[in-house]
Formats: structure tokens, sequence, C-alpha cells
């Protein structure tokens, strides 16, 4: 014990060394952090707003914080005399049917388009990549001549119908598939599934991250719509939140601006695409995961 103790150098510690971190490291750190607080401090005034009262919101100097919060702006969204809850039913509706319908039309396309071979499907595929290349403006007059022809005008159909036809949908899922490798469906097949088995129950499951992405897409890209809801929504209890409460502002501050209201309102129509990204989010990063170790 003695001998054990005598050949320890002087000065040794038990103790085992702290890593030290690199001054870079450190530094790209604090810059991130610094980065991070400047792009989160438009959401926290945001929040913070919405919650104030007029005389507060106009203070000078502005306040960073809340002396006497309030919901009077939330109340008097809810109070006022227009169908705020039926605009949040129909931008709801028109999003969840949007993605659903996207998801389903654009996958089984994109199955047709990667494990199919029919005459002219190249030709067809790439004339559909081409259209991407089209302004969308350029294309609203046709198709609202073409939905009041149809008598779709002042429908939930007219809102859903043309959100379903994504080009990009198509080429993204498509690329996914081309990537599986065809034993796959050749066992299906020698089981005895069907072409539609083989979409729904082998292309379908394995294409869950490319359809969480797209899902997230296209539930954002059409909740936040305001154009063509406009133009073809014509009776106020049709109208899309979007379209609503930009109505129903212009109506209520006339001259001037409520800003507390104005972040009251940015609130509500934020809230929906941040809860489906915090149910989504799961599948999103298993999908980067699967995209990163693919070779």
């Amino acid at each position: 014990m003695h001998t054990e103790a005598a050949a320890r150098p002087v000065g040794h510690s038990t103790a085992r060394a702290r890593p030290r971190i690199p001054i870079s490291q450190a530094l790209a750190f604090l810059g991130l952090v610094i980065w991070a607080v400047i792009a989160l401090f438009p959401v926290y005034w945001l929040v913070i707003t919405s919650f104030k009262a007029a005389t507060e919101i106009r203070s000078l100097p502005p306040s960073f914080g809340i002396q006497q919060p309030t919901l009077d702006n939330f109340a008097f969204l809810f109070a006022y005399p227009v169908p705020l809850p039926r605009w949040l039913f129909n931008s709801s509706l028109v999003s969840i049917g949007a993605t659903v319908g996207t998801l389903l039309v654009c996958a089984a396309a994109a199955y047709a388009f990667a494990r199919k071979r029919f005459p002219a499907r190249d030709m067809l595929f790439w004339s559909l990549i081409a259209s991407m290349l089209i302004p969308g403006w350029s294309t609203l007059v046709p198709s609202y001549v073409w939905t009041r022809i149809l008598g779709l005008h002042d429908t939930y159909t007219v809102l859903i119908l043309p959100a379903i036809a994504s080009p990009f949908a198509v080429f993204l899922i498509r690329q996914f598939l081309v990537t599986l490798p065809s034993e796959l469906f050749d066992a299906a097949r020698v089981d005895g599934a069907s072409e539609i088995g083989l979409w729904w129950r082998i292309a379908m499951p394995l294409c869950k991250p490319v359809l969480a992405a797209l899902g997230m897409f296209t539930f954002v890209g059409t909740w936040n719509d305001f154009l063509w809801p406009l133009v073809v929504m014509n009776s106020a209890s049709m109208f899309t939140i979007q379209v609503g409460v930009v109505t129903m502002r212009n109506l209520v501050q006339g001259g001037g601006s409520d800003y507390g209201l104005v972040m009251a309102t940015a609130i509500i129509l934020s809230a929906p695409p941040v809860v489906a990204f915090l149910a989504m989010q799961k599948y999103l990063v298993r999908g980067l995961t699967v995209g990163a170790l693919k070779g």
C-alpha cells in the first residue's frame, strides 16, 4: 500500500480532467445563440403585444415586458359580430381536404410514373415537370373562368381541387419511389398482390417520410393561401380565415391601426400550422435521418 502510494507521481490527481472546449466551438455556439435570439425576437414581440392594452402598446419608450396583461384583443376577435369560428372551420376543412387529396392522388400518379411502363410515360412526366415553370398567377384567370362555368364558386370544392394537382408532389414522391428495390414489389406480386395492393401496402408505408414533408408543405400552403379564396368566395360565411380576418380588420380599424388586434390575429392564424408541425415533427426528423443515411 505504501509502495503504491510512493510510486504515484507527486501532484497527480485521481479526478479525470475535464475536456476543454476549443475557442472556435465556443465562439460558434455563442454566435448561434445570438442569431437565435435575433430570429425569435419578432415572435416574442408578437406574443407580448397581443396581450397588451392599446395605451401600453403606444407608450414610449416601448416596454419589452407586459405590465398589465389583458385578453381584450382575443375577446374582441370572438365577440365581434363576424363568423370567426366558421372561418376557422372553413380553413381547417379546406387545408385538411387538400392535404389528404394531394397525398393520395399525387402518390398514385407518382407510383405509376416510377413503377409502371406505359406509352409516352417519360414524355408525360417531363411535361408535368415543365408545368412547374408556369407562374401560378398566370393561370388565375383561366382557373376562375372554368370554375365559374362549372358552378363551383362559393363551395369548398373550388378551394380543394386546384390544390390537389401538385406537380412538385408527384415529382418528389416519384424520385423517392425509384430508389426502392424492385425485389419488394416482385415478391408481393408472387404472393398475389394487385397493383392497388402494391401501391397501398408497399409503396405508401415506405413513403411515410416524404409524405409527412409534403403534408406539412401542402397544409401550410393551403392555410396561408389568400388570393384564390379571395377571388372565388363571395359570401362571408364561406371565407377562409385569411380572407375573413383581413376583411374584419379593415372594418374595425378604419383609419388607424390596432396593433394589439393585429398581433392577436397573427397568433390565431399561425397556431394551426405550428400545431401541425409539432404533431408531424417525429416523421419529419425520421425522414431527414433516412435521407442522410441512404448511400
